[in-house]
């Protein structure tokens, strides 16, 4: 503690002045020029020699009142206002999910990204589809294994189409019986659903019917499932059981093209498509 010199009351060293009766405790503070302000002599506050007065010549700015001083010794400088930055382009913005709060992202970098992935997924999906279908086409040819008629719709595509096929097999096997012949205009007379060809001429789908007739009264039938890569044969004689097989990997599914080995009792398809005589 120290006493004040003009009241004689105890102050606080901290204090700059008295709170009883305003004395400043503490020394004043030099006049200090402005920061950047040449020295300037007692006489310097004229013009320069040689310079006419009032035009040219260098004044010395005016230097802060002692308040001023004492209260806020430092002299302020304007700040410099920094010129605006360009406006970023449309291709960027700031605070994009994929980086941090204020970061510039380049959207043209991931656009062209996005194309890349499209054209390898493009590009690999074109070399299956030739690719692989050619070497679907180039599989040999193979027997598939008698099924019974299914009750209710398969799972598996392969059953569903081949179910499909076997179906049609199945109705066009039957309206030859009925006909007694492999006559395809009588045929479609009979069956108008299903579309009859000559047995030289391949099944498209399951509603084209590949026919052939040899001289020994015995008929054969071909039809191509949807996904062209299953036949289902079927072949009818006179006083004879039909018989059926269903190929897969067929290049044409023609009956001119039909197995010799293979054969079956079974009919396979949907049970719903099997003949009242057959069924239990």
């Amino acid at each position: 503690m120290k006493t004040c010199p003009e009241c004689g009351r105890e102050v606080r060293p901290v204090w700059p002045t008295c709170k009883s009766c305003g004395t400043l405790l503490m020394a004043r503070p030099e006049p200090l020029a402005p920061v950047g302000a040449p020295a300037a002599s007692a006489g310097m506050a004229a013009a320069a020699p040689g310079s006419p007065a009032g035009t040219g010549g260098v004044t010395a700015p005016s230097a802060p009142s002692e308040a001023e001083q004492f209260f806020a010794p430092t002299v302020l400088q304007p700040i410099t206002q920094l010129p605006p930055s360009s406006a970023p382009s449309s291709s960027r913005y700031a605070g994009t999910a994929g980086g941090a709060p204020g970061e510039v992202v380049d959207l043209g970098k991931w656009i062209k990204l996005g194309g890349i992935v499209l054209f390898v997924i493009a590009a690999i999906a074109t070399a299956y589809l030739t690719f692989g279908s050619a070497a679907k086409k180039h599989q040999a040819p193979v027997v598939l294994a008698p099924k019974a008629p299914t009750n209710g719709l398969p799972t598996s595509l392969d059953s569903i189409v081949r179910m499909e096929a076997e179906s049609s097999r199945r109705n066009a096997l039957q309206a030859v019986e009925q006909v007694g012949s492999g006559d395809v205009a009588r045929l479609a007379a009979v069956q108008p659903n299903y579309t009859y060809i000559a047995g030289d001429q391949a099944s498209k789908d399951p509603h084209t019917v590949s026919v052939l007739q040899t001289d020994s009264a015995v008929v054969t039938i071909a039809v191509s499932a949807s996904n062209k890569d299953i036949c289902a044969y079927g072949r009818w004689a006179q006083n004879g059981t039909p018989v059926y097989v269903t190929m897969a990997h067929e290049p044409s599914c023609s009956a001119i093209t039909a197995p010799a080995i293979g054969w079956s009792t079974e009919a396979g398809g949907a049970a719903s498509d099997l003949p009242d005589d057959n069924v239990g």
